[in-house]
């Protein structure tokens, strides 16, 4: 079944049953349906605990002539890393993670969670007896790191997707990823992408609740907006960051795509040295039009006056 047609069936239908249930209730039906409104009319479940929805994509075949050789899961993987803020210092602090021993702080729990990671792309999963929180970190990792070792193994068709077609590809994708995130306002607690190759399922995608209402009140820029600061944390693994702006009277957290970290880090981490480094930054807004954190794309030279 065409996966467009069959979700566009499913949203005119589930719109039909709220409203008609609606109309039973009250003789009347409002125009937009909201979690006040919607009346709670619930799939049964295909698999106990979960909602599994396959989808097959036709592969592009050697004679098409294509802008970019490239799988959907890559460019899933590449709009991913511009829109999920990656796992941050503090949330690693708060992990009650195995094996950290005497260490403490965030640096500790990195390295434990990066294991843990490790064992789970490996195939030793051991985070089944871990409290639920561990869990969640795991499997949100995991996600990042795959979309890392996706969009390495890809980079030279990525290459070509150049600054003003990513806008376009941002502009397009935040808003309806934004939209699939309210299935986790009540009913699911998480929501997971995964790609199927030989017989074994790898995330490229992972939203928990948390994570999921911050997406969905977020509002991604369109354009870039150069912005000078001072860095003052840095984790050179998975490119998230603080940077202090405005006179240092407010700290942002950034992140930097997987793709285009290994590119940059070399001189963000040597413009670190400096008082302030002139970043590439798409703002993330909340619905109010404050900005709440940065996607880092680029290094422009620092001015010197």
């Amino acid at each position: 079944m065409n996966f467009y047609e069959s979700a566009r069936f499913q949203y005119a239908a589930a719109r039909l049953m709220v409203k008609l249930a609606q109309f039973r209730e009250k003789g009347r039906f409002v125009k937009k349906i909201t979690s006040n409104t919607n009346l709670g009319i619930q799939l049964v479940t295909q698999i106990d605990g979960s909602f599994n929805i396959n989808v097959e994509v036709p592969d592009q075949r050697p004679t098409d002539e294509v802008f970019v050789k490239i799988s959907v899961s890559d460019l899933i993987a590449y709009v991913s890393e511009r829109i999920v803020e990656k796992i941050d210092e503090q949330a690693l602090r708060e992990i009650d993670l195995p094996d950290r021993r005497t260490r403490t702080g965030a640096g500790a729990a990195d390295a434990a969670l990066n294991q843990l990671v490790e064992d789970a792309m490996a195939g030793r999963d051991m985070t089944a007896r871990l409290p639920v929180q561990v869990q969640d970190s795991v499997k949100r990792r995991v996600a990042e790191a795959y979309r890392e070792r996706r969009l390495a193994e890809s980079s030279k068709a990525i290459s070509l997707i150049d600054f003003a077609r990513s806008q376009k590809l941002i502009s397009m994708s935040a808003p309806l990823i934004s939209e699939m995130a309210t299935a986790l306002r009540q009913s699911a607690e998480s929501l997971e992408i995964t790609e199927t190759t030989g017989g074994r399922s790898n995330s490229i995608f992972y939203l928990n609740r948390e994570m999921a209402a911050e997406i969905e009140t977020a509002i991604v820029d369109s354009e870039i907006t150069p912005i000078l600061g001072d860095i003052t944390q840095f984790n050179k693994d998975n490119g998230w960051g603080k940077l202090k702006i405005e006179n240092g009277s407010k700290i942002m957290n950034f992140s930097i795509p997987s793709d285009i970290l290994p590119s940059i880090k070399a001189t963000l981490i040597q413009n670190m040295q400096k008082d302030l480094v002139f970043l590439q930054t798409y703002f993330v807004r909340d619905p109010g039009g404050e900005v709440i954190r940065l996607i880092a794309v680029g290094i422009l030279p620092t001015p010197t006056k």
